[in-house]
């Protein structure tokens, strides 16, 4: 709030004279303020014709004129300059041929491995055709295991070597698959693996028959004392037992396990067996050296039923192996 101050000025009665002849002012009274009054404003009313607020202001908003100036031709100077200069065609031309170039060189190198897993898997279509030819012939060659002591025979030899190599040659080109065609790589690696078992096992089993049988027949010992000196007797039970012994401890881990057990606890026993029959020759008891020799015989004969048994499960496991290659081999030959 503004404090205006008052002062009042009297003249005394001796001056109207003067003041009567105009040489002194007549006395007034004056007022000062340290703010400026402002000046007067004059009300605006506004008058809608509709007769509401809400209209008058938007009849007020209509009947406003913006006045400025006019934007529509404005363009920026730099701009329009730079838009105007010369394009440089050589430039644009080598960009288009090194674009050209690289465009040319992804699609060729695409081409070129599509192209090289194309013919890889054409390579494993062979492969499997190859392996897929020695599989029948392996299958045939099983017939011939069995328990009779007689050398391996030769076909079991021959078609085992070659799907050996069959299958081995089909892991080498699996493994030159891409990424992309790992289903395929994956069922040439099983039907490879079951190939190689069917002729590991085959080769094996075959293998341990030839070694064993021959040793399970009873050594032809003479029990009569007369007819044998105690020196030949004990030369040619040895003999045997050497050989009994021999192969023993080259058969493998892992083929015909309970035959391999069995024929270990009667190498055991055979001391005790050679002992019986040498004192029956030495006491003229023909009957205690036969008995020895029979005891022999039963144990071996027992051996004899097992591997021919553990032959059969053997063979049947070698066709187990090559049925589940022949079937993961159609998935690859179609």
């Amino acid at each position: 709030m503004t404090t205006s101050t008052h002062r009042r000025t009297r003249r005394p009665r001796r001056n109207s004279m003067l003041e009567a002849l105009g040489f002194i002012e007549t006395p007034s009274v004056s007022f000062t303020s340290d703010a400026p009054r402002p000046h007067p404003v004059k009300k605006t009313q506004l008058v809608s014709t509709s007769g509401t607020k809400a209209h008058t202001v938007e009849e007020l908003w209509n009947t406003t004129e913006l006045e400025t100036d006019s934007l529509v031709d404005w363009k920026p100077a730099e701009l329009e300059r730079r838009l105007n200069k010369r394009i440089r065609w050589p430039f644009v031309v080598i960009w288009g041929v090194i674009l050209g170039v690289l465009a040319y060189a992804g699609y060729w190198a695409w081409g070129t491995q599509q192209t090289g897993s194309d013919l890889v898997v054409v390579a494993v279509q062979d492969a499997a055709r190859d392996l897929g030819d020695t599989l029948e012939p392996m299958a045939e060659a099983v017939l011939a295991l069995t328990a009779t002591g007689d050398p391996i025979a030769e076909s079991i030899l021959t078609t085992s070597g070659q799907t050996d190599d069959a299958s081995r040659a089909l892991f080498s080109v699996a493994a030159e698959l891409p990424q992309t065609q790992s289903s395929t790589r994956s069922i040439a690696s099983e039907a490879a693996t079951h190939a190689l078992e069917a002729s590991k096992g085959l080769t094996s089993a075959a293998a341990y028959v030839g070694a064993v049988a021959p040793v399970l027949t009873p050594p032809p010992l003479i029990t009569d004392p007369e007819s044998i000196d105690l020196a030949t007797a004990a030369t040619d039970f040895g003999s045997w037992r050497s050989r009994f012994e021999t192969m023993l401890s080259s058969l493998p881990d892992g083929v015909m396990t309970p035959v391999t057990q069995n024929l270990t606890a009667i190498g055991n026993r055979l001391e005790g067996i050679q002992t019986a029959y040498l004192d029956g020759l030495r006491e003229d008891d023909a009957l205690a050296a036969a008995a020895a020799l029979d005891d022999l015989s039963a144990e071996l004969s027992a051996a004899w039923d097992l591997l021919e048994a553990e032959t059969e499960v053997a063979r049947q496991a070698v066709v187990s192996q090559i049925e589940a290659a022949q079937d993961a081999l159609v998935s690859l030959t179609g």
